[in-house]
Order: structure tokens, then sequence, then C-alpha cells
């Protein structure tokens, strides 16, 4: 907390500060530990972006969670600047195959008549 100041409230920040001085906290320690969350913090990252980038909807999605999946191919346009980038094909291709039957079936129809 005393060494990220700004995502904190000012009177936490001072307390830990004084926190750290009781306890005989030195400076060197305290940014070890801070590289060491760095580093935590950034391969995190990797890994959610990287499962994120891979994630997908399943057959499965769409016969037991199908409005859940709807509701986010509609609403959520946001998925490719997300990070989903394999749910984002598949929305794009789930909306041509929609659009390309509808035509058949409205052209079909009209040849009928």
């Amino acid at each position: 907390m005393a060494n990220f100041p700004d995502d904190w409230n000012p009177l936490a920040v001072e307390q830990a500060k004084n926190e750290l001085a009781i306890r005989n906290v030195s400076p060197e320690y305290q940014n070890k530990k801070v590289s060491v969350w760095k580093r935590y913090k950034e391969k995190k990252k990797i890994v959610t972006n990287k499962r994120k980038a891979t994630e997908r909807y399943y057959w499965d999605d769409f016969i037991f969670r199908l409005d859940e999946v709807i509701i986010e191919m509609l609403f959520d346009w946001d998925m490719k600047k997300d990070g989903y980038i394999k749910k984002h094909q598949q929305r794009k291709y789930t909306f041509a195959v929609i659009g390309l039957l509808v035509v058949v079936v409205y052209v079909f129809l009209k040849l009928k008549e």
C-alpha cells in the first residue's frame, strides 16, 4: 500500500508508511517485494490474456446457455477490444451464417409464390 499510493486512500497510505517504519522494514526490502509483486502481476496478466484470446463458444453453450449466449453476442460489441479474439471471430461467423440463412429462406419463399 505504501509503495502504490495512487491506488489507495491517502490516510491509509500514511498509516501503512507509519506501520512499516514502526516495524523497521527497510526500503530495499520494500522495493524487493514490490518488484516481485509486479512480476507476478505481469505473469498473471499474460496468462489471463492468453486464456481470453483462446476462449470460445462450445456447442453445449448454445444448448444449455442459449439466452446468455444470445445476449452476449448481441450486446457485447467490445469482445475483440477486451481480448476475446476467438469469441469475436465466432460471433462474426454466426451472424454471417444467420444472415445467409435469412436470405436463402426469403428467396425460397419468394420463388415458391
